[in-house]
C-alpha cells in the first residue's frame, strides 16, 4: 500500500487590521425620562406661559376703609422681570397723584365718595396681560346716639327701650348694646344688613322694672368696628333714669293724708273762729247800761265844759270890762 499523505492544509491569508470608524461603532439608544417628559407637559397643560416666562400682578391695599370724602394710596406691583413691563389703575374714583418704579406703580386716589369701588391694577408683560383687583369702601361714623326718654314707670309693667344711630355706614360693622348701669341689657350686631351707604338704625328691647331698678340709669352705645382695614370707633347716648310711677294704692293713700289733714285743719279753724265769737258776745253791754270807759269819757267831757277859758278868771265880778 502506498502510505497517503496527507494533504497540507492551505495557507491562510492573515486578517487585515482596519480601524473602525465611530460612525460604525454601535450607539447606545437614549430613551428619553418618561417621567421628566411627563412632568414638563403636565406644565404646559397648566401654564400655558411657562415657555415664555409667567409673572403674577398684585395689589395694596387689597381692602381699605376710607372715611367718606378722604383719600388713599393704591399700590400695583408685579413679578414680570421685562423692564418695559407697562402698568396702571382702573377705576372710576379721581386719581389726583402717581409714582412709577420697575415693577410697580402707586396712585393717589382723592374725594372718594363711592360707598363700595372696586379699582383694577393690571400690568401687561411680554403682550400678556393679568389683573388685581382692590375693595374699597367708604364709612362714617355715627352722627348722633339717641336713646327715647321714658315714662315713669309701674313696676310689673312691661316698657320699651328704643336707641337710634343716625346716619352710619357701613351697618354691617355696627354694634349697639343697650346697659344699666354696668350690666348689659341687650346687644345688636347687623352682619346681615343688606343696604349700602348710610342708615338710621333703631334697636329696640323690652323691659320690666322693679322696685329695685328705681333711679337706675340706662345708657345706648354703639360701636363701629372696621378693623383690620380701618379704625375702631365708639359713640354713647345721653344717661336716661329710670324712675318709678306711684302705684294706685299709693296714690289712694297719699289723697286720703291730704283729705284728712285737710279737715283737721278746717276743724281747727272753724273752732277758732267760734271762739272769738263767743268772746265778743261776753264783752258786749246790755241796752241802758254804761260801760265803765264810757262813764269814765263822760265824766272827762263834763269837766272839760266846767273848766274856765284860756286867761279868764274864775271869779265872774272880774272878767266885768271897765
Amino acid at each position: 500500500m502506498v502510505p497517503t499523505e496527507n494533504p497540507s492544509p492551505a495557507p491562510q491569508t492573515p486578517a487585515l487590521s482596519v480601524p473602525l470608524s465611530s460612525a460604525m461603532r454601535p450607539q447606545r439608544l437614549q430613551h428619553p425620562s418618561p417621567g421628566g417628559s411627563l412632568a414638563r407637559l403636565l406644565l404646559l397643560l397648566v401654564l400655558p406661559g411657562a415657555a415664555q416666562g409667567s409673572f403674577e400682578v398684585s395689589v395694596s391695599p387689597e381692602a381699605a376703609m376710607v372715611e367718606h370724602g378722604g383719600s388713599v394710596w393704591i399700590n400695583c406691583s408685579t413679578t414680570c422681570q421685562n423692564p418695559a413691563a407697562n402698568g396702571s389703575l382702573e377705576t372710576s374714583l379721581t386719581k389726583a397723584d402717581s409714582k412709577r418704579g420697575p415693577g410697580w406703580a402707586a396712585f393717589l386716589l382723592v374725594a372718594i365718595t363711592e360707598w363700595v369701588s372696586a379699582p383694577q391694577c393690571y400690568f401687561t408683560c411680554d403682550g400678556d396681560t393679568k389683573v388685581a383687583a382692590a375693595n374699597i369702601s367708604s364709612y362714617r361714623v355715627p352722627e348722633r346716639v339717641v336713646l327715647e326718654p321714658l315714662p315713669e314707670m309701674e313696676l310689673g309693667r312691661a316698657y320699651n327701650l328704643t336707641c337710634w344711630v343716625l346716619n352710619v355706614a357701613p351697618v354691617t360693622h355696627l354694634t349697639v348694646t343697650l346697659r344699666q348701669g354696668g350690666r348689659t341689657l341687650h346687644m345688636e350686631t347687623f352682619q346681615n344688613h343688606t343696604g349700602i351707604g348710610p342708615n338710621d338704625i333703631p334697636v329696640t328691647h323690652e323691659i320690666t322694672p322693679r322696685r329695685w331698678d328705681h333711679g337706675q340709669e340706662i345708657t345706648c352705645h354703639a360701636a363701629l368696628d372696621l378693623m383690620p382695614h380701618g379704625p375702631h370707633f365708639e359713640n354713647s347716648s345721653s344717661v336716661v333714669e329710670l324712675q318709678e310711677a306711684e302705684s294706685l294704692t299709693a296714690k289712694i293713700i297719699a289723697i286720703s293724708a291730704i283729705a284728712t289733714i285737710s279737715a283737721t285743719l278746717l276743724s281747727i279753724l272753724a273752732w277758732g273762729l267760734a271762739q272769738r265769737d263767743r268772746s265778743r258776745r261776753k264783752a258786749r253791754p246790755e241796752p241802758g247800761e254804761a260801760t265803765s270807759s264810757q262813764a269814765n269819757f263822760e265824766m272827762a267831757q263834763a269837766s272839760t265844759e266846767d273848766a274856765p277859758e284860756e286867761g279868764g278868771s274864775l271869779n265872774p265880778a272880774e272878767d266885768t270890762s271897765p
